[in-house]
């Protein structure tokens, strides 16, 4: 038999876990927006270009786009538990693939909330119940764009990953 074949297992720590790849890149706020090249006259007459000068680019509603795709494959994935309620606190872990340019254009932070405003209201009431979150962006070896999501109710069983990372801790006294 030919052919390389990758079988894939879930971690015990992650309760829901979902995603896709080779569709269009992770669209954010940021995306929005480009540099717009201005200039002043100083007192003496000369073009100072100015700073931080942003205009708008045509939005044809990517944003809401990907919020109702990732709320599509949500509503699958949680089909079988349903919507986590409140007070319940949830980890949410995201792994963004995004290609060469785009890793180093777009802010992780913003590739994030556009995938917590998809989630809302679907995995879980309100993204304030995520308590825990984890976040990578990485290229993928096969230059796609890709976003796998990982979401976890915390419990005292369940403790996620989060549980795991401390910066700081009490040191026993002999």
């Amino acid at each position: 038999m030919t052919g390389k074949y990758v079988t894939f297992r879930q971690n015990p720590k992650v309760e829901i876990l979902f995603g896709f790849y080779g569709g269009k890149p992770i669209p954010t706020k940021q995306d929005k927006f480009k540099p717009l090249k201005a200039f002043e006259i100083d007192e003496d007459g000369n073009e100072v270009e100015l700073k931080n000068f942003y205009e708008r680019k045509d939005d044809k509603n990517s944003i809401q786009e990907m919020k109702e795709l990732v709320s599509e494959y949500a509503t699958e994935a949680f089909k079988e538990k349903g919507i986590i309620k409140r007070p319940a606190n949830i980890e949410v872990l995201l792994s963004f693939s995004v290609k060469e340019r785009r890793f180093k254009e777009v802010d992780i932070d913003n590739l994030t909330k556009t995938i917590l405003d998809g989630l809302t209201g679907v995995a879980f009431e309100d993204d304030s119940q995520v308590s825990s979150l984890i976040v990578n962006k990485h290229v993928h070896e096969m230059k796609i764009d890709a976003l796998f999501i990982g979401v976890t109710e915390l419990t005292d069983e369940n403790k996620g990953f989060g549980n795991d990372i401390k910066l700081f801790g009490e040191v026993e006294s002999e």
